[in-house]
């Protein structure tokens, strides 16, 4: 089975370095690992130029930031492209354990056809992380797990981009992540677009990896820095695409979206310092733009 590797990264150096030594680690074999740099300016393109005579790296320097969203876009259509079966996506601040590929791989036996395989994600002191945790599936308040020979995983139908294996097949049906989202919802909205099209989709507990963020966080409005301010608009935006993608009519639409600026609203309320104007200006922003925000999703042609 071909597995190429995903890395995006912008600014964080000596985390890229060591996600890349943690990939070297592995203990089944990657063929080729897609490092898309979204115009970095810390030495990291510096340190890729010094990796380009190493025919195991695919090195995309853009020549803009793209975010997040276009950079794992790009680089998901890249290793797709160059022939894997299953393409292993993460951020430069993701560290896995050795055998994180190779428990990943092992649950692909558990179905014909599985969409996305995703790690355990823990912050640095082995905690779950709180951003990063798969949606398990449940059934009369069980988790659904499943079982063959020693193989077993959990049931689950999203998960974060932090350590993903995505089916290549689900790729040229399904399309690629939007890549215009720039920041945050890009990996919710395509994980449930694969799981929605019908594909088991699994979350592994063997499977370990680190997400070396600052703190444990996950992006609650009333109580993030300030300096986060500008994300929620993207957020905000972004979350208005996925609900236009359920409800077909408008004006269920426009009142769901409506409800959503209502509760960002009362969030926001909740906030202890002087900065929840700005918060409400980036989210207001980001639902009216939602209300026409509509990209196209990319396509990849099969080789033949």
């Amino acid at each position: 089975m071909i597995i190429n590797c995903v890395v995006v990264t912008y600014n964080r150096l000596a985390l890229l370095k060591e996600c890349l030594d943690a990939l070297d680690k592995q203990t089944y074999p990657i063929h080729k690992i897609v490092i898309v740099d979204n115009c970095s300016t810390d030495g990291t393109g510096a340190f890729l130029e010094s990796l380009a005579n190493q025919s195991r790296y695919m090195i995309i320097r853009t020549t803009e930031n793209i975010g997040g969203s276009g950079g794992f876009s790009l680089g998901l259509k890249t290793a797709v492209l160059d022939g894997c079966d299953y393409a292993w996506l993460m951020d430069d601040d993701t560290i896995p354990q050795p055998t994180a590929l190779e428990e990943l791989v092992k649950a692909v036996s558990l179905d014909k056809t599985p969409g996305f395989i995703c790690s355990r994600v823990n912050w640095t002191d082995g905690t779950p992380h709180v951003m990063n945790k798969a949606s398990v599936i449940h059934e009369n308040g069980n988790p659904v797990k499943v079982t063959k020979g020693n193989v077993s995983a959990f049931r689950c139908n999203l998960c974060s981009f932090v350590s993903v294996l995505i089916n290549s097949e689900a790729v040229y049906q399904l399309g690629l992540p939007v890549k215009e989202f720039f920041i945050w919802c890009d990996d919710i909205e395509y994980t449930l677009r694969i799981a929605r099209a019908g594909y088991p989709c699994f979350y592994v507990e063997t499977s370990v990896v680190y997400h070396k963020t600052v703190s444990n966080y996950a992006p609650s409005i009333d109580k993030a820095p300030a300096t986060m301010a500008w994300r929620f608009y993207y957020q905000a935006r972004n979350r208005c695409y996925m609900k236009r993608q359920q409800i077909k009519v408008k004006l269920f639409f426009v009142l769901s979206v409506l409800n959503m600026y209502r509760v960002y609203k009362h969030r926001i309320g909740k906030r202890k310092d002087n900065h929840s104007e700005e918060f409400l200006k980036a989210v207001k922003k980001g639902c009216i733009d939602g209300l026409h925000f509509a990209p196209s999703i990319e396509y990849l042609n099969k080789p033949k």
